[in-house]
């Protein structure tokens, strides 16, 4: 009896949804909301009813006489609020989204160069950079910044700078390249516009400065005997060097990699080191301590090969093959 009751009633409900769904006198859906009142939009941005109409009266976004009350047009209030940064809505709703898609504030260029507002503005003037005004600060469009930018490496966002320091890393000043040759200023100029080494060189331009990659300078050295590297730059250790193959093998290093720690010392040599020194590759010195021929320090990752063991076993295993 009561499944009965339950199927009655389920077939009432569908019966009732199609009268419904085909009746003349259903319900339709609320057309969407164009207009609102003065009141209603100085509520929505905390105005008092002075400051509504004054607003209202600078012609910001369209307003109509709706049977005789003012009405704002809800779709122009939003596109100018997206367009705009001195009134907040009190629901917490970010002005100016739209504004901010297409240009930049005086203080967010400041922020991206890490600069002050006034070296900014002292920016724009000098190079007539386009600026827009709204609520009567400037605005830089987005355009006119990236082309500004672009055309000079002077000033430096934070993820370029960052880009900058691992470019100068691989990179060497003219002064510096005079230090590392030593020689004058003049005499660098005149090897990298000269015909004779110019081929070896690449250069990069980082904050408006022209820098030599370390990589062509090490072409420079391999590639011609008129110029070394000036073992008045060597730290201790290496102007204590001896062997001078090992001691320009080092030099050369340090100018690629600028660390000092990769290379090794008196009295300890680095696998790449001990390859050079063997005329090995550095697998074959690595299969060589693997198997205990000549003792090492391990410390992390690093390995450090005896130099004293090595040079004795090395000088041994010539002996015995007749080098």
């Amino acid at each position: 009896m009561r499944t009965q009751n339950i199927e009655k009633q389920d077939e009432y409900q569908e019966l009732l949804k199609e009268v419904e769904e085909n009746s003349p006198y259903r319900r339709l859906p609320s057309a969407k909301k164009k207009w609102m009142s003065v009141s209603e939009m100085g509520e929505m941005l905390g105005l008092k009813k002075t400051d509504r109409y004054w607003l209202v009266h600078k012609n910001y976004f369209e307003t109509k006489v709706i049977l005789g009350q003012m009405r704002v047009n809800i779709e122009s209030f939003e596109n100018w609020y997206d367009n705009q940064i001195k009134y907040h809505k009190i629901t917490g709703e970010e002005p100016g989204t739209k504004l901010k898609e297409w240009s930049y504030s005086i203080p967010e260029i400041a922020e991206m160069l890490e600069l002050t507002d006034g070296v900014v503005y002292d920016l724009i003037k000098k190079n007539n950079i386009e600026v827009v005004i709204v609520d009567y600060w400037k605005r830089v469009p987005k355009d006119a910044f990236q082309k500004w930018y672009d055309g000079q490496s002077r000033y430096r966002t934070k993820e370029d700078k960052k880009r900058d320091a691992e470019m100068e890393a691989a990179t060497l000043t003219m002064p510096e390249m005079a230090r590392q040759l030593g020689i004058s200023r003049k005499q660098v100029y005149g090897i990298l516009n000269g015909k004779k080494y110019k081929e070896f060189f690449e250069f990069v331009v980082i904050a408006e400065r022209k820098r030599v990659t370390k990589e062509s300078f090490q072409r420079f050295l391999d590639g011609q005997d008129e110029y070394h590297l000036d073992s008045a730059n060597d730290y201790k250790e290496l102007a204590m060097e001896e062997n001078i193959a090992l001691a320009n093998y080092r030099r050369k290093k340090l100018t690629r990699t600028g660390d000092r720690s990769r290379n090794g010392n008196l009295n300890y040599l680095t696998p790449d080191e001990a390859a050079y020194l063997a005329g090995v590759s550095r697998s074959m010195v690595a299969t060589w301590y693997a198997k205990e021929y000549f003792p090492v320090v391990k410390i992390g990752s690093q390995v450090r090969i005896k130099r004293k063991e090595f040079e004795e076993w090395l000088e041994r295993r010539n002996a015995e093959r007749g080098c």
